[in-house]
C-alpha cells in the first residue's frame, strides 16, 4: 500500500515502519448538574490523523504545502460492520478507491479467527461474499481524508540509516 500526502507519495523505503491513528477531536463536554448527574454536551466531531514512519531514507515532507488543505490517502484501515444477513456495510465516501487500495472483508468465525473476503460496491454499500460458517463479517476500508496538516517533524541517524518522521493532520 501506497501512503501519499496530497499528490506526496511516501518512498517505501521511508516507510518501512508506519503507524496511524485516528483520534476523534470535537466539541465535546461532560457537564454537571448541581446533583452530580452528568450531561453530555457534544456539538462537532472530526478526525486527527497522526502518522509516523521510519526507514532508510527521508520522507521527504518538508516538500508539503501546509499552507492549504491536502488530502491524506491513509494506509491503515477503518471498519464497518456488515448486516450479517445481507453481508452488507456502508463505508464513508472519503475512502480510497485507487488500484490497490480498494475495500475489502473479513468474516468472523466462530473461533474469532477471521477469513478475508472479497467485497462488491456499487455506490457506497459494500457487499461481502460469503464464508460458510461464519458468525459475523466486517467491511475494511482505507480513508482518504482532505486535511489540515502542521509542518512535519523528521530526525534521523545517518550513520546506521535510520530516519523517523511524524505529521499530525486534522480533518478539514
Amino acid at each position: 500500500m501506497i501512503l501519499k500526502f496530497g499528490t506526496l507519495e511516501i518512498p517505501l523505503l521511508a516507510a518501512l515502519d508506519i503507524e496511524q491513528t485516528y483520534p476523534p477531536i470535537g466539541g465535546e463536554a461532560l457537564l454537571r448538574t448541581v446533583s452530580g448527574a452528568g450531561i453530555k454536551q457534544m456539538t462537532w466531531r472530526k478526525t486527527r490523523i497522526v502518522t509516523t514512519g521510519s526507514g532508510w531514507l527521508p520522507a521527504g515532507l518538508d516538500t508539503l504545502d501546509t499552507a492549504a488543505t491536502l488530502a491524506i490517502a491513509c494506509v491503515v484501515p477503518r471498519t464497518v460492520p456488515a448486516v450479517f444477513a445481507t453481508r452488507q456495510a456502508t463505508l464513508p465516501a472519503a475512502r480510497r478507491s485507487d488500484s490497490g487500495h480498494l475495500p475489502w472483508g473479513v468474516a468472523v468465525m466462530p473461533d474469532n479467527s477471521v477469513i478475508v473476503t472479497p467485497a462488491t460496491m456499487a455506490g457506497n454499500v459494500a457487499t461481502l461474499d460469503a464464508v460458510a460458517n461464519a458468525v459475523s463479517y466486517k467491511a475494511l476500508y482505507l480513508p482518504l481524508i482532505t486535511c489540515w496538516a502542521m509542518r512535519p517533524t523528521d530526525s534521523g541517524t545517518p550513520g546506521d540509516a535510520s530516519y523517523r518522521w511524524e505529521i499530525t493532520a486534522e480533518e478539514a
